[in-house]
């Protein structure tokens, strides 16, 4: 049964094709005049920014689960670090709908602090909340070729943000990027996640 974070996912996923799209239909009007590239880029961003959003509102959901006493902690070493005082309010909490209110709002303070995007991360991350393994378990011997096509996608996003996507072999230039090289990009997000999801 997919997770309550899928369908959001999807449908930014689908704005990141629909942002490709526009760049295709510009880049044939205004032949020459606009740099659609740029909407490709932007559709690239948009997808991992996705992928980054729906694993926290996964490992947010996860989390409070286990800290309310709907799921079982995964390990005894599985940890969150919350302050003391998020632990008082947690305690004090007079109805489980208060109890839920203050573990869903430090824990999404905790997680703000952290990205989940590249493999590593996104591994580290479900394995605190009782997904261990989730690379070689969902994907199998294939676990290795996804992990690497998706933190190539990742770090062209971080070049894109961080870098503006300059060419480091022309300077002054951006990277190339072709309309079906933001579409595959999209995709391959968009089947890991739908991938791991359904293993959720």
């Amino acid at each position: 049964m997919p997770t309550a974070r899928l369908a959001h996912f999807d449908s930014d996923a689908t704005r990141a094709r629909d942002v490709v799209g526009l760049g295709q239909r510009i880049g044939t009007l205004t032949i020459g005049r606009v740099d659609a590239t740029d909407m490709y880029r932007s559709g690239l961003v948009q997808v991992v920014s996705a992928m980054d959003h729906y694993f926290h509102g996964v490992v947010l959901d996860r989390a409070v689960d286990i800290m309310v006493g709907r799921t079982a902690p995964g390990t005894a070493a599985s940890k969150v670090g919350m302050s003391f005082e998020a632990v008082r309010q947690m305690i004090g909490a007079a109805t489980p709908a208060d109890l839920e209110l203050v573990a869903r709002t430090h824990v999404s303070q905790r997680l703000s602090l952290e990205t989940f995007q590249k493999p590593d991360d996104i591994g580290t991350a479900l394995a605190l909340v009782g997904v261990p393994k989730v690379w070689s378990t969902v994907f199998g011997t294939a676990a290795g070729p996804t992990k690497v096509a998706l933190g190539v996608v990742v770090t062209r996003r971080n070049r894109i943000v961080h870098q503006s996507d300059s060419d480091p072999l022309s300077p002054g230039a951006a990277t190339p990027l072709s309309d079906a090289d933001a579409l595959d990009a999209i995709n391959s997000v968009a089947s890991v996640v739908q991938s791991i999801d359904a293993y959720l």
